[in-house]
């Protein structure tokens, strides 16, 4: 039971640190409605405080979607580990002795 939950617990992390990184973007949209004045005539919100607590949580839970489907969908976790191996030189040292062992075999 605690390692289902542990389990849960990291998967959703995972995913919200991969929607994270979508974040500055929404940082950005945060500023932009903190500063402008122009945008209260566009929103039926009265004070900044209100477009704040409206969309900080809506921010939150963008990175979270956006974690799950790039998870889910882009299967960003398998493409950057593809990219790690590609790069690394303890990696392709490994595959060549293995593709050493593979000759000795056949």
């Amino acid at each position: 039971m605690l390692r289902n939950i542990r389990d849960f617990i990291a998967e959703q992390w995972f995913r919200f640190s991969v929607g994270l990184q979508l974040l500055s973007i929404v940082n950005f949209a945060l500023l932009v409605i903190a500063t402008s004045d122009k945008l209260r005539n566009a929103v039926p919100l009265t004070y900044t405080s209100e477009l704040i607590l409206l969309f900080v949580p809506a921010a939150f839970l963008f990175a979270w979607v956006a974690g799950y489907i790039m998870e889910g969908v882009v299967k960003l976790p398998q493409a950057r580990e593809k990219a790690a191996i590609k790069r690394s030189p303890a990696w392709q040292e490994v595959f060549e002795r293995l593709d050493r062992i593979e000759k000795k075999i056949k």
